[in-house]
């Protein structure tokens, strides 16, 4: 697999005890020459799948760390993570649609490429491991990815989380993680999801003083090519990466970042009226109920071709018209580039809308698309969503 290097900026800060800042710059690995094609979509909507539609079975200094993120083409957003002491290294998927923290574990199945074909935690080569055992599995559209608990001290870079439970993963589902460039994910929304009953990696660095305020934020820069994709801040918010101020919505149900969209509109039709949207970094798709998907690509002229894809002549993208949500009483405008995308199939190139759906859904999934438009807050102190136009792109 091709790689290039790119770097992650970690950046510390005390302002209570006043102590220097201390800033870390780590090289990630990115995978080159990606195109994205119809396959990629159906394992993104096999994890989706899983995530809201099918129950997964179960058997002190504050600062502010930056943790910038790689695009894999504008289909996952990923950065570095280390696990025990010494630091094991993964490159991770931080996901705001899951609650779990997983990697791949030395003990995993010899024939399963998803494992070997990524760095594997080894707990013996670990001082601060601690067993656990637990069996957890977690239900996948193509399968199951299955692994045992156990504890040990995780960072992004030089923030410690002591005594973190997370899954070691010894079977991982078909193709779906067999080329991904992450190794495996870090769940980022709350408890109540979480499988096996463990505390999130988020709720340990707030319950042990680790971060200034209990929020995350995510920029992610959408260019398709970018070595640099964007940042997640654990612990503050960076007022560079947006224009105007930031639109707060309170989280409606606390298991995933769910909350009320007053109003979908385009061409001065509205297509749905207050419903619940989850902010999920998870994927790269806007995903609604079925009918809400009809609706919303009759209307921006995309035709459906039979398996849940949308696609519009890519010589009209001109023609098309602005798509609006409103949300908390401000509008949030995507333009067909925002949501339009360039797939590859039998040797051509297509143009993709990115509205689609899963069925059996009853509420929207507001991706990387929209995500990569509009700088989101994550405030798990005031239960809240943030929402402000990045001020690059």
């Amino acid at each position: 697999m091709n790689k290039l290097s790119i770097v992650v900026t970690v950046l510390l800060a005390c302002l209570v005890s006043h102590s220097w800042a201390k800033i870390a710059r780590v090289p990630l690995r990115a995978q080159a020459n990606f195109t994205k094609t119809h396959d990629n979509i159906k394992a993104e909507k096999s994890i989706l799948a899983s995530k809201y539609l099918v129950e997964a079975s179960t058997s002190t200094t504050a600062t502010v760390g930056k943790e910038v993120l790689h695009n894999y083409y504008n289909m996952e957003y990923y950065g570095l993570m280390s696990i025990g002491n010494p630091r094991q290294y993964f490159n991770i998927l931080f996901d705001t649609g899951s609650s779990n923290l997983w990697v791949p574990s030395v003990n995993c199945l010899s024939t399963n490429l998803a494992c070997q074909n990524h760095n594997k935690y080894n707990s013996s080569a670990s001082s601060t491991y601690v067993a656990n055992g637990q069996n957890v599995s977690i239900q996948y559209g193509t399968g199951s990815m299955a692994g045992y608990l156990s504890t040990d001290t995780v960072r992004v870079d030089n923030i410690p989380i002591e005594s973190q439970t997370f899954l070691e993963a010894v079977s991982e589902p078909g193709t779906t993680f067999v080329d991904a460039p992450f190794a495996g994910i870090w769940g980022l929304a709350f408890e109540s999801i979480s499988q096996g009953g463990v505390t999130p990696p988020l709720d340990n660095m707030i319950s042990q003083g680790l971060l200034d305020e209990p929020v995350i934020s995510f920029y992610l820069k959408r260019n398709g090519k970018a070595v640099q994709g964007g940042e997640l801040i654990f612990g503050g918010i960076d007022s560079t990466f947006y224009t105007g101020s930031l639109t707060y919505v309170p989280v409606s149900v606390a298991d995933y970042w769910q909350f009320e969209v007053t109003a979908l509109k385009t061409q001065g039709v509205a297509i749905a009226k207050n419903f619940q949207a989850i902010a999920d970094t998870g994927t790269s798709l806007i995903v609604m109920p079925q009918a809400d998907y009809k609706a919303m690509n009759t209307l921006i002229g995309a035709t459906d071709n039979g398996n849940g894809e949308a696609f519009v002549d890519c010589d009209k993208l001109s023609s098309l018209k602005n798509v609006n949500f409103i949300i908390g009483g401000t509008i949030f405008t995507l333009k067909p580039s925002d949501y339009i995308s360039e797939i590859s199939g039998n040797g051509e190139t297509y143009c993709m809308s990115i509205f689609s759906y899963l069925e059996g859904l009853s509420l929207w999934i507001l991706g990387d698309a929209f995500i990569g438009k509009f700088y989101t807050v994550f405030d798990k102190g005031n239960l809240q969503v943030g929402f402000a136009p990045v001020a690059t792109s």
